[in-house]
């Protein structure tokens, strides 16, 4: 790593006319942890490039650009939009016995769900927990056991092929999408109103019903067709004839699947979905998110590229989905991170978040406050820029080995002095990139805030 000069000490110029630099250097600090607080027009993007290109070589680094203007040389750009369609799959595992498998990746999800301002109520949170593990097991998944948590990620295209050839093989093969719990959920709907139970005999009559309503939908078109228009109507005729063996296929599977019921217990394995309204609940959540486009199967296209920018600007207009899918990717980085073991004190992967306010709370469950309290010692650091340090989390700035403050909206100064026990005359006479205040955790040291001009 390379040393980063950030200005020379405001008072030993000042009282003693002496150039002192302050620099940040990477080799003392008690973490690589760094806060960036500003106004608009202060300079916040600067120093995060200054941060960036001070990293060494070998440190892989995730920018989560919100604003698309955090242009760094040699980074990869890809731009996340409903037009792009480039996202992630959710439902992707990571196989590591350890640190991975079907209850974190379920969990995960929630999580990123339930950390917006629609939480998942209690209700919600079980039916989609339940989901979530039948679209699994789906694919022969099994939570408890990791010699079957191995499957190939598959774009959108990919899979379409594999239906299209009814190539039902190779979709057991590819890991489940949320397309997958959406169909899983709407046949558990189904179930649910006709009180039967989606496996055995119970799924062939779902499948003869789902059958029935798709050729009834045809049928209908195709009279309404030929209203408007003279037309022969074989084709209609072969549809009503087709209907009518579906019905009566449908009838004698719910026949069969009264007489085989065992226990009488049947229908309360599908209560486990708690009632109609909640489930559907649950599937109007699930199809807001594949309409948002970022939650699908279509990698993005950063290859080996060390440094990844993801430029974001397209989903601020719903910051649910922004901070769904930032809290997502952040808790992916975590697992891979520690699945690689300690790092020994180095630092192996940088994550950079503009615009913090938006991502930060004060719940332990947040990845920025586990990557501030936890990641250390796997190498994964993390730098927040945002306009006061009151968009952080306690957690954050308790930790935080380098916090860099520029000039910050007078509205602010109250707050921020309290919450960081700085002078607030010092906030007072920060001028925009000309001075600054800075606080160095370094090993050894008391850590306290210096007034510096900028190199």
């Amino acid at each position: 790593m390379t040393p980063v000069p950030i200005g020379y000490d405001y008072w030993r110029r000042k009282r003693d006319r002496v150039d002192e630099l302050v620099q940040w250097n990477p080799a003392r600090l008690a973490n690589h942890h760094i806060g960036i607080a500003g106004t608009s027009g202060a300079g916040k993007t600067h120093w995060i490039r200054n941060f960036i290109e001070g990293q060494a070589d070998d440190v892989v680094i995730d920018i989560f650009d919100y604003h698309n203007d955090i242009e760094v040389p040699g980074a990869k750009t890809v731009l996340f939009s409903e037009s792009t369609r480039f996202g992630f799959n959710p439902l992707v595992l990571n196989p590591d016995p350890h640190y991975g498998g079907v209850r974190r990746a379920i969990n995960d999800v929630i999580a990123a769900i339930s950390n917006t301002s629609r939480a998942l109520g209690t209700n919600q949170e079980g039916v989609l927990r339940n989901l979530l593990t039948d679209a699994y097991a789906l694919k022969g998944i099994s939570a408890s056991n990791p010699a079957t948590w191995y499957r190939k990620e598959a774009t959108d295209e990919q899979i379409q092929q594999l239906i299209e050839h009814q190539d039902w093989a190779g979709l057991q093969q590819v890991y489940p999408t949320l397309q997958d719990v959406t169909t899983v959920a709407r046949r558990k709907l189904k179930a649910l109103w006709m009180g039967i139970e989606d496996k055995d005999e119970g799924r062939q009559v779902l499948t003869a019903f789902d059958e029935f309503c798709k050729v009834m939908g045809n049928l209908n078109q195709r009279r309404l067709k030929n209203a408007s228009q003279a037309s022969d109507d074989s084709e209609l005729a072969q549809l009503d004839s087709k209907l009518g063996s579906i019905k009566m296929r449908a009838l004698e599977g719910f026949g069969t699947f009264l007489d085989r019921m065992q226990s009488g217990r049947e229908f309360e394995e599908v209560v486990k979905y708690n009632s109609k309204d909640v489930l559907l609940s649950v599937i109007n959540r699930l199809e807001n998110l594949q309409a948002i486009g970022i939650f699908n199967s279509n990698p993005p296209p950063f290859g080996n590229a060390r440094i990844r920018r993801y430029n974001l600007k397209p989903l601020a207009q719903s910051e649910d989905e922004l901070r769904m899918f930032v809290h997502f990717r952040l808790q992916a980085i975590i697992r891979e991170e520690m699945q690689r073991g300690e790092a020994h004190g180095r630092i192996r992967r940088l994550v950079v978040i503009d615009e913090c306010g938006l991502f930060n709370d004060e719940s332990r469950g947040n990845p920025i406050n586990i990557i501030a309290n936890q990641m250390r010692k796997f190498g994964l650091a993390i730098l927040q820029a945002g306009q006061s340090p009151t968009h952080m989390s306690e957690e954050f700035l308790s930790s935080v080995g380098t916090m860099l403050l520029l000039n910050l909206a007078p509205t602010n100064w109250d707050s921020a002095a309290r919450k960081l026990k700085i002078d607030q005359k010092m906030l007072q006479y920060l001028q925009p990139q000309h001075t600054g205040a800075v606080r160095l955790t370094e090993k050894g040291q008391i850590p306290a805030f210096k007034q510096v001009y900028f190199a």
